[in-house]
């Protein structure tokens, strides 16, 4: 599976960028926000989701691992697809997606072009509390990361939001962070 990605712009579209990656260009279909902020002859680098079908490989590609993280939660709910979650992506944020969802807040989800209200009240319960430790926050990349191996360690989201709100947030070391929240948690 192709997971990261970087390299040189060769042409943005209004759905895709096509990026040269060691003289191989990729078609990386990517939310409106990251189309926007691209230029060609720029270098980007994105997180790579691969979707393999038995007619296509199709690649979905973020400038923020938290962005493929939500994009993969929403492929998760049944009846949602790469197009639906890109175009949620490329509406909300991911902590206003998390905010949604924890609020039971159709309203606010349907605001997004080809999700209807079904659709919204199914990501909401199969999402609800999956979620939650994205509601709010000005967290940076890093603590990001460290709810990610807390969860993977299996700690509830409860348990490590409460350790991650207690961690020295100007330290910028994953490792430290992630050994420092450990400590707390015993």
């Amino acid at each position: 599976m192709i997971r990261h990605l970087s390299g040189k712009i060769i042409y943005v579209t209004e759905k895709e960028i096509v990026l040269d990656v060691a003289g191989v260009g990729y078609q990386i279909f990517c939310p409106l926000p990251t189309l926007l902020s691209s230029k060609k002859n720029e270098n980007k680098n994105l997180f790579i989701h691969t979707r393999v079908r038995e007619d296509a490989i199709t690649l979905y590609g973020f400038e923020k691992e938290i962005d493929l993280f939500v994009f993969e939660k929403l492929l998760d709910v049944s009846g949602v697809g790469p197009k639906s979650a890109l175009a949620m992506i490329s509406v909300h944020s991911p902590s206003s997606i998390a905010d949604a969802v924890e609020r039971g807040d159709s309203e606010l989800l349907t605001h997004t072009p080809g999700i209807g209200k079904k659709t919204t009240e199914k990501i909401i319960l199969e999402l609800r509390g999956k979620l939650a430790h994205l509601q709010n926050t000005d967290s940076n990349d890093n603590t990001f990361e460290v709810r990610l191996a807390l969860e993977a360690l299996g700690y509830t989201p409860r348990e490590v939001n409460e350790v991650v709100s207690k961690l020295d947030k100007k330290e910028k070391n994953v490792s430290k962070l992630i050994t420092e929240a450990l400590t707390k948690l015993k």
